[in-house]
C-alpha cells in the first residue's frame, strides 16, 4: 500500500484549515450581520406601524372617507402595504396591498386583541407583517413591509464573503506549499542518504549548509549516528571474524574427535560410553551456541537484509523441508487456510528459514515436536503459526521466552533437552527486521502456538 506524501498532507492541512476557518468566519459574519440588519429593520418598521395605526384610528374617528388616501400616503412614505379590517371584512387597503400577505395566524391573533409580528417568505420574497388591534373603533390594522432591499444587501454580502473565503483558502494553500517545501526538503535529504547507506555507501554524509537550528541539529545527529554505526559494524565484523577463527577451529577438532570415538564406541567401557554421550550432547549444544552467537553478531552488527517479495506458502514449505533435513526430524505438515490463495511477504529468505528452523528445533527440544505449520491471512497480515505438541508456555513466561539466554524450567532440569537460550531471541529479532511481530499463545491442539504476523504485500495490479 502506497503511503500518502507528507508534503501533500501538509498542503491539504493548510489549505483545508484555511478554508474551514474562513468559511466559519464568513458564516458567523453573515449570520450575525443578517440578524443585526433584520432586527434593526424590524424594530424600525414595528415602531412605524404603531405610529401609522394611531393615524388610522384618528382618521376613522374624525374623517372616515379619507382613510383610503391616508393608506396610500402611508404606502408611499414607508414603502409598505397597509390593510384595514373591521368586523371580519376588509374595510380599506393601499394600492399595492394584498390580503394574501396576511396569514390566518396573524388574523386570529389580532382578532383576539393582541398585536403581533411575523416574518414570512412569500413567492420568494421576505416580508415583515405587523398586525395591530384598534379596539376603540373595532378595527384591525395590518402593515406589510417588503425586505427586498435588505435581502439584496445580504446577497451582496454573501457573495463578498464567499470570494473572501476562497481567497483566504488560496493564501492558505500557498502558505502550506511554502511550509511543506521547507519542512520536507531536509527529510528528503535524510531519506536519500539513508537509502544510500542501506545500499552500502557507508561514506555518505549530510551537508550542513545554511539551515534552521532544528535542521542543523538533525543533520549533525544523523552524521554522528552514521559514524557510530560504521564503527559498530567494523567492530562487530572483527568480532565475528575472531569468534569464527577462535571457536570454529577447536570446535571442528572436537567434533572430529568425538566422531572417531563414536566409531569405536563398542571398545569403550560403560563409563566411557556414558562420558561420550555427555560429550556429544554438550558438543551439539556448543555448536548451536556458536552458530547462534555468530548469527546474533551479524544481526546486531546491522548486516543489511536481502529483502525479497516471496510467496509465503512456498517459502514456508521450503523452510520446513530445509529445517527438517538439517535437524534430522520428521517434516511437519504445512496447512493453508481456505481462501488464502498465494499471499506475498517481504522478507530475507535466509533469515526466514532460520526463523522456521529455530521454531521447529525449539518445539523438538521442549514440546514433543511441531504438530503443524498453519498459514492464514487476516486484516492485511499474514499469519504463520507453528503449533507444537507440548504443554504450552506459562502465561508469565510468554514474554520472557523471547529474551536472550532464557530457558525457563529447562535451565534447572537436566532431564529436559537443553538449548542455548538464544533461538527464540533470534527469531524475534529477525521477525522484527521483517516489520512483523511474534507472540506465543495456546494452540487449538493444546500445545503452544508461536504466531508470526507479517505485513501482506499487495501483488502488482492489485
Amino acid at each position: 500500500m502506497r503511503r500518502r506524501s507528507l508534503r501533500l498532507r501538509l498542503l491539504v492541512t493548510f489549505g483545508l484549515g484555511a478554508f474551514v476557518l474562513s468559511s466559519l468566519m464568513a458564516t458567523l459574519t453573515y449570520v450575525g450581520v443578517q440578524r443585526l440588519l433584520i432586527d434593526n429593520q424590524q424594530q424600525a418598521d414595528l415602531g412605524q406601524s404603531y405610529v401609522n395605526a394611531d393615524l388610522v384610528r384618528s382618521t376613522l374617528y374624525n374623517s372616515p372617507p379619507e382613510l383610503s388616501n391616508l393608506l396610500n400616503s402611508i404606502e408611499n412614505a414607508s414603502a409598505s402595504n397597509v390593510l384595514v379590517r373591521t368586523h371580519q371584512e376588509w374595510l380599506a387597503r393601499s394600492n399595492s396591498a394584498s390580503t394574501y400577505d396576511v396569514s390566518a395566524d396573524t388574523l386570529n391573533t389580532v382578532d383576539a386583541g393582541r398585536a403581533t409580528e411575523q416574518t414570512l417568505r412569500v413567492n420568494g420574497r421576505i416580508i415583515f407583517v405587523v398586525g395591530v388591534p384598534i379596539p376603540s373603533v373595532e378595527t384591525q390594522f395590518f402593515e406589510v413591509f417588503q425586505l427586498s432591499n435588505l435581502e439584496h444587501t445580504l446577497r451582496l454580502l454573501l457573495i463578498a464573503l464567499i470570494f473572501g473565503a476562497l481567497a483566504t483558502s488560496l493564501i492558505g494553500l500557498s502558505g502550506g506549499l511554502w511550509v511543506a517545501r521547507r519542512t520536507v526538503r531536509p527529510l528528503t535529504e535524510v531519506s536519500n542518504a539513508a537509502a544510500l547507506i542501506a545500499e552500502g555507501a557507508l561514506t555518505t554524509r549530510l551537508l550542513v549548509n545554511r539551515a534552521d537550528r532544528e535542521v542543523q541539529q538533525l543533520t549533525e545527529s544523523f552524521n554522528q549516528m552514521v559514524s557510530q554505526l560504521v564503527q559498530r559494524l567494523e567492530r562487530d565484523a572483527r568480532f565475528a571474524s575472531d569468534v569464527s577463527h577462535e571457536l570454529r577451529s577447536p570446535l571442528t577438532t572436537l567434533a572430529t574427535t568425538a566422531s572417531v570415538l563414536q566409531q569405536h564406541r563398542d571398545d569403550l567401557s560403560p563409563a566411557g560410553r556414558e562420558s561420550l554421550d555427555l560429550l556429544l550432547a554438550d558438543l551439539s549444544i556448543f555448536q548451536s551456541l556458536v552458530e547462534d552467537l555468530l548469527e546474533m553478531a551479524r544481526s546486531d552488527g546491522g548486516v543489511p537484509l536481502v529483502m525479497e517479495t516471496l510467496p509465503v506458502v512456498e517459502l514456508a514449505r521450503q523452510s520446513v523441508l530445509s529445517a527438517s533435513r538439517r535437524l534430522g526430524l520428521d517434516e511437519p505438515p504445512v496447512e493453508v487456510a481456505s481462501g488464502v490463495g498465494d499471499p506475498l511477504v517481504r522478507v530475507d529468505r535466509r533469515r526466514f528459514e532460520r526463523v522456521i528452523t529455530n521454531l521447529i528445533d525449539n518445539a523438538h527440544r521442549y514440546a514433543g515436536g511441531a504438530v503443524a505449520l498453519r498459514i492464514d491471512v487476516a486484516d492485511a497480515l499474514v499469519e504463520v503459526n507453528v503449533d507444537d505438541a507440548g504443554a504450552g508456555v506459562p502465561l508469565e513466561e510468554s514474554e520472557q521466552v523471547f529474551e536472550r539466554f532464557f530457558r525457563g524450567r529447562a535451565a534447572h532440569d537436566r532431564g529436559i533437552a537443553r538449548g542455548t537460550g538464544l533461538g527464540l531471541a533470534l527469531v524475534r529479532d529477525h521477525v522484527r527486521a521483517f516489520g512483523g511481530t511474534i507472540t506465543v499463545s495456546r494452540s487449538p491442539d493444546g500445545g503452544a502456538r508461536f504466531q508470526i504476523l507479517l505485513p501482506l504485500v499487495q501483488s502488482e495490479g492489485t
